[in-house]
């Protein structure tokens, strides 16, 4: 089986928020085994920026939309946005 990973921008509920915060508050409330697996900032005008993450989170029914409804409740996250999935293979191929 393989997994998903998801790619969410994360718009802050107040510009002067530590984009670190907000990232492990997404953190704490996914669903195990999924985790943050990679994280930039990115610039967007007057002080603001966004936080793009990876998710990682294993193939089944539904985890899509389970990981939307967490980031959409977290702490912190004011808007946020799912930029795109993928699928991620667990294993190499041989050969």
């Amino acid at each position: 089986m393989g997994s998903y990973v998801i790619r969410i921008k994360l718009l802050p509920e107040d510009t002067t928020t530590d984009h670190q915060k907000i990232v492990d508050s997404v953190a704490g409330l996914l669903p195990k085994p999924s985790q943050i697996r990679g994280k930039r900032i990115e610039p967007i005008a007057f002080g603001l920026s966004a936080i793009i993450v990876d998710v990682v989170a294993p193939e089944e029914d539904g985890i899509v939309d389970k990981v939307e409804e967490i980031v959409s409740k977290a702490p912190l996250v004011g808007q946020y946005e799912l930029l795109g999935v993928s699928r991620m293979s667990t294993t190499l191929p041989t050969g």
